[in-house]
């Protein structure tokens, strides 16, 4: 028998009762299982997605993002808009950090999405967009982002992800991924076909289930009249050729201050919508809001028939019937 010394001075007897006593203990331990990470309920996900670039989807999204945080949501917006991220820009931000940095680290801790979410100054949390990736994520990066959603949780009742225009992988995932996807478009006629052409690809791509959650949102219209023709023709073709439902969110007119705003890079005041743009916006938000809560959303209805016609002339792009 021995006598080995512990810290402080005190020594115990190195017995052979001593050492069964540390092997039971030892093994006790090791028979319990490892405490199991709390899986966190990710936010509600609103994504903004368009079939072309210049229809005014970033704007959209800040003015959504201002009018759910001025309602009570714990807002944030991702500026998932990997070829051209500007929405810091239009909030006159100049931050240090962006969402690049966590495709690099991996979503490691210190660089998660709430690690790098920065005040607007319009009530809501932004994580601004990555510049100069020079490729779009990878499908491993794209899963992380979106897993990595459920860091927000603590902040965070309600993420708005404001996508990349077009129909890259990047934004078939974020749309099939979402609790409401709202695809904006305008009353150009190329922003039709290729609105139409996003719902046909997500469709194609993802089936047709992950288009249940479609709304259409009519910026830059002239007038109530002119947006709920441009649903008509949109909605009359995805019925037709894709047997879907394509309800109409709401529309944005036509406001000079908007322009006015971005450059000066002052789109929201003080957290505050005051043009009709921004008005337009609050209304938007409040039917999205309804609709987050209850997630009562349109289901698919398979209907779909061949298609066997042209679907650029039932847009009416050559022929308005």
């Amino acid at each position: 028998m021995s006598i080995v010394p512990l810290q402080h001075g005190v020594r115990v007897r190195d017995d052979q009762a001593t050492r069964l006593r540390a092997m039971l203990t030892s093994d006790d331990r090791a028979s319990k299982p490892a405490p199991k990470d709390v899986e966190r309920p990710r936010p509600k996900i609103i994504t903004l997605a368009s079939g072309k670039g210049g229809v005014g989807k970033t704007f959209t999204s800040i003015s959504l993002a201002t009018a759910f945080a001025s309602s009570g949501h714990r807002t944030t917006l991702i500026d998932a808009d990997f070829g051209a991220a500007n929405a810091d820009i239009m909030l006159g931000l100049a931050p240090l950090r962006r969402l690049d940095e966590c495709f690099i680290r991996g979503f490691a801790r210190g660089h998660t999405l709430r690690d790098i979410a920065i005040d607007s100054g319009a009530g809501f949390r932004l994580v601004p967009g990555p510049v100069g990736m020079g490729r779009p994520p990878a499908n491993a990066d794209r899963q992380r982002l979106l897993s990595g959603l459920s860091a927000l949780s603590d902040t965070t009742d309600l993420a708005l992800l404001d996508c990349s225009a077009g129909v890259g992988p990047s934004v078939l995932e974020m749309l099939a991924a979402s609790d409401i996807a709202v695809i904006v478009l305008t009353p150009e006629p190329t922003s039709i076909a290729d609105a139409y052409a996003l719902v046909k690809s997500l469709v194609r791509s993802k089936g047709p289930e992950s288009a249940s959650k479609l709304k259409l949102l009519v910026n830059q219209a002239s007038s109530k009249a002119e947006a709920e023709r441009v649903h008509r023709r949109v909605s009359a073709v995805a019925k037709r050729f894709l047997g879907l439902s394509l309800p109409l969110i709401g529309s944005i007119p036509h406001d000079k201050a908007v322009k006015r705003g971005i450059c000066d890079q002052r789109i929201v005041q003080g957290g505050k919508l005051r043009s009709s743009s921004g008005r337009a916006a609050r209304r938007i938000a409040e039917q999205l809001s309804a609709q987050v809560k209850s997630l009562d959303i349109d289901r698919y209805t398979s209907c779909a028939m061949p298609e066997t016609e042209d679907a650029r002339s039932r847009l009416g792009l050559v022929l308005d019937r």
